[in-house]
């Protein structure tokens, strides 16, 4: 899955390093899928929000699409009957709601969908539902709308498990949606110490009225909510290896910390996020890995290592 910028990696830059690796990608939007056609990739996409006046384009640039609406299968007969498609070019994928009640059709209306299908001439490339989490009880109800289709397309793959449920090999059919699984390690924030100070007790410290009770000190480091530093409930970074606390309010550009008992440097090197830290850090926001990937923004430069040693390349 490369959906939302590749959880916050990259979407095109982590796509076309993982083409020889995968068999597909998924996105959630057609606007995802069609920066990845752009970008020259081959294997197949599959959009899972695409909206019915989105499904010709959708089609006609070759994206595979999630069906998991009346209104998506109401337009892909009109477009498919007025001859505005041919039926093989709808690539599509049946989703089918066992219990999450997000998206997808009930399991007593499969029948119906793939019927629908089979009369206009569209094959389905694949049939799919979502687990709310580790909830198997979900597995019986996708394996009876499986059954259904399969009366009339009896080839057609399933997926169910996503990075959650890799472990449970009953869940795994004929694909997986690998998701946040594959980016944990990857990803490392840095910035650096723009100002340091020495502070006594009292004093206030950025904006409004927080003050230290005790001397500090402390550091300005750059980077604030306008880079996806949370102004809410920030969490702690680390200078030389110590983790160092937040004090008073997140400002637009820059933020700062209590160093504790050294003086950090002008220019030294912050870790916002890293591999050894990212759990910790999701804690202290009261929050999940997924948000603090997919937070960061504005004016970083992100930075690509492909292969131990073989040097970085820069990104957007």
């Amino acid at each position: 899955m490369v959906k939302a910028d590749a959880y916050g990696h990259g979407l095109v830059e982590v796509a076309l390093a993982a083409q020889d690796i995968v068999d597909a990608f998924g996105v959630a939007t057609l606007e995802e899928g069609l920066a990845l056609k752009s970008a020259g990739i081959k294997k197949e996409i599959l959009a899972l929000v695409v909206a019915a006046d989105e499904m010709e384009e959708a089609f006609e640039r070759g994206l595979s699409v999630g069906l998991h609406s009346a209104a998506q299968l109401d337009m892909l007969e009109r477009l498919v009957k007025r001859g505005r498609i041919d039926p093989k070019q709808a690539n599509l994928h049946i989703k089918v709601d066992t219990g999450m009640h997000r998206l997808g059709f009930a399991p007593d209306r499969v029948t119906e969908i793939a019927a629908r299908l089979s009369e206009i001439g569209v094959v389905p490339k694949g049939i799919y539902s979502h687990l709310r989490g580790r909830v198997y009880s979900q597995k019986t109800e996708f394996m009876h709308a499986i059954e259904q289709v399969k009366a009339l397309f009896p080839q057609i793959p399933a997926h169910l498990a996503a990075s959650e449920n890799l472990d449970v090999r009953t869940l795994r059919f004929d694909a997986v949606r690998l998701g946040i699984a594959a980016y944990r390690g990857a990803m490392t924030v840095e910035s650096e110490v723009v100002e340091s100070r020495k502070i006594g007790a009292g004093e206030h410290v950025s904006y409004g009225n927080f003050a230290v009770r005790d001397d500090a000190n402390t550091a300005v480091v750059f980077g604030g909510y306008a880079d996806g530093v949370r102004r809410e409930r920030p969490s702690f970074v680390e200078i030389r290896g110590k983790r160092c606390p937040v004090l008073g309010r997140v400002c637009m550009d820059m933020f700062v910390v209590d160093t504790g008992d050294f003086l950090a440097e002008e220019g030294e090197k912050v870790t916002l996020l890293s591999p050894d830290i990212a759990d910790d850090v999701a804690k202290e926001r009261g929050t999940i890995p997924y948000t603090v990937m997919t937070d960061w923004r504005g004016r970083l430069e992100r930075r690509y290592i492909y292969d131990k040693g073989a040097g970085e390349k820069n990104g957007a």
